[in-house]
């Protein structure tokens, strides 16, 4: 007896560990949060409005909110080591800018610069202890440095950038920008001297704004924002930026995406506009939906921080702060069996009506590539929820209609030679 209820135990535990997956934590503000940055496991700061920036020293258990450091929003912060750090603020009404710094770990934060005609935002990097760049949205100039460990900073400009949303170096000399160009285009620039010049390698033809940029080597890297058509974008590169290959149609959501976190070429996160968290295992050849916790409305989610595989957090609007120590859980499409079925089906959603989310399941006979989206009454497409091969069996996946309106929607599958659509209604 004894026996068996250790093995319930057990069973009960492992159960618990896998869906764990993004737990809310609690925040000392309700004000939205722009950006994370975790040292190790247990120090970690978020950049929020109105000049907040809060600080764990538990792994996210506990946040302390000193004295706001400015009236400017804290749109990203970076540390050079452990008690020294920089944070860069600022107003994107006015374009009014301010950067400050911190030499003993947050407690105290001094400012270092304050100009006008500038609204910087989340594009904060050092090379080194001496030498950082911080980027932004300008009238004239979107960038400024430091050479002096964030003491002094000095505008420069960048010919073609009149927008700058990220900065990534990957070595002291190799580095990459992603923003809005003067031809209103998102745009990729390059430098190979350190910052010195900038060189646009890569322009957007069709596309609203890159909001983020990750390059996991010299040659390897991803760009995310919004298309011209306000949904989704992701595009990858595999030789330094020379080209990219576009990869929005494999990801189950169409909404604007806001940043993106790699901790190898195979796995990484993106999280953006109601509530998306969305991972891929593969490159980014498949990114598959992850489960928001909140109940709802869903708020953006702006930021997105990984020490490994499996520790992360992400923060967004609202005060939303969210951690998981198991990379996410699991995901949005699942197989529930492993059995072969006889034929190709779709299943009625459950429940129906349904309010905000309900289950989609379906059935393969024999490998396929499949596709599951779901319209609207216009026939406008609404979400993918499937894009990609699977094996044959059972598979389930959620729909979350969190920020739809009420009425009748359709759901699609197609495979290798089916396909099948069916009718459900949201009522909120």
């Amino acid at each position: 007896m004894k026996k068996l209820i250790f093995l319930l135990t057990a069973v009960l535990l492992v159960t618990a560990q896998l869906y764990s997956q993004w737990v809310q934590q609690i925040s000392p503000t309700p004000a939205s949060h722009y950006n994370i940055l975790f040292l190790n496991s247990q120090t970690g700061y978020i950049s929020s409005v109105s000049g907040i920036i809060l600080k764990t020293t538990d792994g996210g258990t506990n946040w302390d909110m000193p004295t706001p450091i400015t009236y400017l929003n804290v749109f990203d912060i970076y540390f050079i080591d452990i008690n020294t750090g920089v944070a860069v603020c600022s107003n994107t009404s006015t374009f009014n800018s301010s950067i400050y710094k911190t030499t003993n770990g947050g407690t105290n934060w001094v400012l270092k610069f304050s100009g006008s005609r500038i609204a910087l935002r989340g594009a904060l990097q050092f090379i080194n202890s001496d030498t950082g760049y911080a980027g932004g949205w300008s009238i004239d100039t979107a960038l400024v440095k430091t050479t002096d460990g964030g003491e002094s900073w000095q505008r420069v400009y960048v010919s073609g950038a009149i927008g700058i949303d990220k900065i990534c170096f990957i070595d002291a000399n190799t580095g990459y920008m992603a923003g809005y160009g003067m031809d209103s285009k998102p745009s990729v620039l390059k430098t190979t001297n350190g910052g010195l010049n900038w060189t646009k390698i890569y322009s957007h033809s069709n596309a609203m704004m890159f909001m983020s940029m990750y390059f996991v080597n010299a040659y390897t890297g991803w760009v995310v924002g919004t298309s011209a058509s306000n949904q989704s974008l992701i595009q990858k590169t595999t030789n330094a930026g020379v080209n990219w290959v576009d990869q929005m149609n494999q990801h189950p959501a169409n909404w604007e995406l806001y940043n993106i976190e790699m901790i190898n070429e195979n796995t990484g996160w993106i999280v953006g506009d109601a509530g998306q968290i969305i991972k891929t295992t593969n490159g980014g050849t498949n990114w598959r939906a992850q489960v928001d916790p909140s109940p709802g409305p869903y708020q953006p989610l702006y930021a997105v921080d990984f020490n490994n595989a499996d520790t992360g957090w992400i923060v967004g609007g609202n005060g939303r702060i969210y951690k998981t120590t198991n990379g996410g859980g699991t995901v949005s499409v699942q197989n529930i069996s492993t059995e072969i079925p006889s034929a190709y089906s779709l299943k009625q959603n459950y429940p129906n009506p349904f309010n905000p989310r309900t289950v989609i399941s379906f059935q393969l006979p024999a490998v396929s590539n499949v596709m599951l989206k779901v319209y609207d009454v216009t026939g406008k497409e609404v979400a993918t929820l499937v894009n990609e091969r699977l094996q044959a069996g059972t598979y389930e996946t959620t729909f979350n209609g969190s920020i739809l309106n009420s009425g009748v929607y359709f759901y699609r599958l197609t495979t290798d030679g089916f396909s099948e659509t069916k009718r459900m209604m949201m009522i909120k």
